[in-house]
């Protein structure tokens, strides 16, 4: 090798890795960029869905609360209103029952006469509640809204849907003494249309008379629309409020209060059309979803997209629903945006931190490798030069053949673990490019690439580092799991499909060396792959055992390729021991897993191999103190 050519390998080891990595960088960093744009793009939409779906999802729940209540109020609103109504006949046949006691003595007619001047001014239910007395002969003794009708005969009266209605009332309480009765009959302010009325009778017996009062039920349901009404008031609050409207478009409830019982097309503040969808969709399905322009708002921001729902009560004519703005979202873009492009900072920084360490590391490397080449070119040169002064002309030549031999060797050595290696890189980084230009490289492509391009320069130094014999693992001692060890070994070394790998695995945690442990098990594997290349057998087994023993991690690695002679077994640990060609091994792979066995991890191993099976067997302890 001439001088030149020594020089330029030289500067090879000492600038390619640096350049690379600076490579490394302007790729990452421009993917880094490009890749926050998207990432901003697609979580805007995701965040854009996920606010719309749990928005349409809150405001439903909250109408469907407020429908399920009115359910129940409307449900409960007869009962209620018979329990008014009896409690307001008990005490009105409680008075009576009074006055007869405290009367006795007295004419008939007198205590009469008292009972009704002392029921006839009572009212109740806001006014429109009075108590009535019949007799069981039909005759009406007392009707404070009517007096004039007192005294008159009620056996031919009828109500609104043409019972006669005294006559239902007394069949009513035959067999008991108060009972409860529905009719039909118009109000004093409508004398056309009829109205359904319920009743409460009691029977008075020291006259054969019987009280009762009645009330319309749609009157006493606009007491419990006011009170659902009053209840729903109590919830609003500017932006988060329920709205009530009835199919003439007038407001029921709204947090701004003057908009109430005002139609909504003259507050127009909501598109009229979409006034008319919801109402007449309200009426067709019930409920549904609506998305509108609100004009105006309450904080006076124009044309607001909004998106409603809606659920229709048809008994009491009433439209319930709530809304979301879509501008909401923009304040949770811009808080996202802002965390990705802080991201996008920190990742860059890291990364050029990182880089830059590596960098340093490969240069002081680098710088230790081209000396340590240098050293060794010139002690062949002085070496060479030295035989050559010794010798004579013929033994010079030969002396100078040898040198070049065996540089040529070692070159091709040091050549042949470089070049696949250097391949690999090439061929990741040149595939990233193009997964870049055509837009399909993932995040988790991207982190398995620069992990065996990692992997893959610290083979470059493990290298090295197997050449000359003298360097050990520099790792520090981390804490990692078995499954996790095996995982990370069975990433750097492939076997093919005609194997098949049979594995026993304790989960342990371990807090050693580990990438020195990771070296141990490539060294193995690749043997026994390479083992198995050069077997003719039919069924290859590889099997693979980690075991919890006490304190120690026992491993067992055991395959069916070719096993090992005596002669060859007592010298497997030996270094630059190979049974390969030169071109294939180095003989360095079990002196150097020995090595860090014993130094590096403490522990034990050792091989026995009986007819085709080649058993290694290695014990650490599971946990190493530094």
């Amino acid at each position: 090798m001439t001088y030149k050519d020594e020089k330029k390998l030289i500067n090879l080891l000492k600038y390619s890795p640096l350049i690379f990595i600076f490579l490394i960088f302007i790729t990452i960093s421009l993917f880094l960029y490009s890749q926050n744009k998207k990432n901003f793009e697609d979580d805007k939409k995701v965040l854009e869905e996920n606010f719309i779906n749990s928005n349409k999802k809150n405001i439903k729940n909250d109408v469907e609360h407020i429908h399920s209540y009115i359910n129940k109020i409307q449900k409960e609103t007869e009962n209620e209103l018979k329990i008014n109504l009896q409690q307001r006949v008990y005490e009105a046949y409680n008075i009576a029952l009074s006055i007869y006691n405290l009367n006795k003595k007295r004419p008939k007619e007198e205590i009469k006469k008292m009972i009704k001047d002392a029921l006839v001014n009572i009212r109740f239910l806001d006014g429109r509640g009075y108590f009535y007395i019949y007799s069981f002969d039909y005759e009406c003794i007392l009707l404070p809204v009517n007096r004039s009708m007192e005294g008159s005969n009620f056996y031919y009266f009828k109500e609104g849907k043409g019972k006669y209605l005294t006559r239902e009332i007394i069949k009513s309480l035959q067999n008991k003494k108060e009972s409860f009765l529905k009719w039909w009959y118009h109000k004093p302010n409508d004398m056309k249309n009829q109205y359904e009325k319920i009743g409460f009778n009691k029977s008075f017996e020291p006259f054969n008379w019987y009280i009762g009062t009645g009330e319309y039920i749609d009157d006493f349901e606009k007491k419990q629309q006011n009170k659902v009404l009053d209840y729903i008031s109590k919830l609003q609050y500017k932006k988060d409020y329920i709205f009530v409207i009835n199919s003439k478009a007038h407001y029921l409830s709204h947090p701004i209060k003057k908009y109430i019982n005002k139609d909504i097309k003259t507050v127009n503040n909501v598109e009229k059309d979409s006034i008319d969808f919801i109402i007449n969709e309200a009426k067709k399905s019930s409920k549904g979803y609506i998305t509108y322009k609100q004009k105006i708002r309450f904080d006076n921001k124009k044309n607001l997209t909004k998106t409603s729902y809606f659920e229709y009560i048809p008994k009491w004519d009433w439209i319930i629903g709530k809304g979301f703005y879509r501008s909401d979202i923009e304040k949770q873009l811009k808080i996202r945006k802002d965390f990705l492009d802080d991201q996008f900072n920190e990742n860059i920084q890291t990364l050029f931190v990182i880089l830059f360490f590596i960098m340093l590391i490969f240069l002081g490397l680098s710088l230790y490798l081209s000396k340590h080449f240098e050293e060794i070119f010139k002690k062949y040169k002085n070496s060479i030069q030295k035989y050559i002064n010794e010798k004579t002309k013929q033994q010079k030549n030969i002396a100078f053949q040898a040198k070049t031999t065996a540089l040529a060797e070692m070159l091709v050595n040091i050549s042949h673990q470089w070049r696949q290696p250097l391949s690999i890189i090439s061929t990741i980084s040149t595939s990233m490019q193009v997964q870049k230009q055509l837009d399909c490289l993932d995040d988790k492509d991207l982190i398995k690439n620069l992990d065996t391009i990692n992997n893959t320069t610290q083979q470059l130094s493990k290298t090295i580092d197997e050449f000359n014999t003298l360097f050990k693992s520099q790792d520090i001692i981390s804490t990692f799991s078995s499954d996790e060890l095996l995982e990370k070994c069975f990433n750097i070394v492939k076997f093919d499909k005609q194997i098949l790998i049979k594995t026993s695995i304790d989960s342990i945690t371990l807090s050693s060396y580990k990438s020195d442990l990771i070296q141990i098990l490539i060294n193995i594997f690749r043997n026994s792959k390479e083992a198995f290349s050069e077997s003719i057998i039919n069924n290859k087994i590889l099997d693979i055992k980690m075991k919890n023993k006490d304190e120690n991690l026992e491993i067992t690695i055991v395959d069916n390729a070719l096993g090992i002679s005596k002669k060859t077994l007592s010298r497997v640990f030996e270094p630059y021991f190979t049974t390969k060609y030169k071109q294939q091994g180095k003989g360095n792979g079990l002196f150097v897993c020995k090595n860090l066995v014993e130094n590096s991890l403490k522990g034990t191993i050792e091989i026995k191999s009986i007819k085709n099976f080649v058993e290694v067997k290695v014990i650490i302890p599971k946990n190493i103190k530094e």
